[in-house]
């Protein structure tokens, strides 16, 4: 029995039926594999709402919508905004410039919020979904 990974599975560019071996044309319809379905890929609904307020822990509203590059950017972004500006509040270069580096992760944080709601709902609307 021959394993193979997920990097070289394909999909046949006629029907979509997914190909163990490339370089076999398609079980299902006998065409060559291309790489490319052209055809209609079902996605999952995934609601705005429940997007924004997973949002409130910063990156988990992305996660959910499989935006995991930007909800790691948002967890590291407002997480670290929040920690050096409480660390630096306890220094004397935290009563210069730590008040505006918390309102910069607060900020961060309600701008992951809009954006998590504004990506559902732009998902929805190239899936097909309408948005009310």
């Amino acid at each position: 029995m021959l394993i193979t990974d997920m990097a070289s599975e394909v999909l046949c560019g006629t029907c979509g039926a997914l190909l163990m071996d490339p370089n076999a044309p398609c079980p299902r319809c006998g065409a060559q594999a291309s790489g490319r379905y052209t055809g209609h890929v079902t996605r999952a609904r995934k609601s705005p709402l429940v997007a924004a307020a997973l949002a409130v822990v910063p990156g988990l509203g992305h996660f959910y919508l499989g935006e995991n590059r930007k909800g790691i950017a948002f967890l590291i972004g407002v997480g670290g905004l929040q920690f050096f500006g409480f660390d630096l509040d306890l220094s004397f270069i935290g009563a210069l410039i730590g008040v505006p580096l918390e309102i910069g992760g607060g900020s961060l944080w309600l701008f992951s919020i809009f954006d998590a709601y504004r990506t559902a709902r732009r998902l929805e609307a190239e899936a097909g979904f309408s948005t009310v």
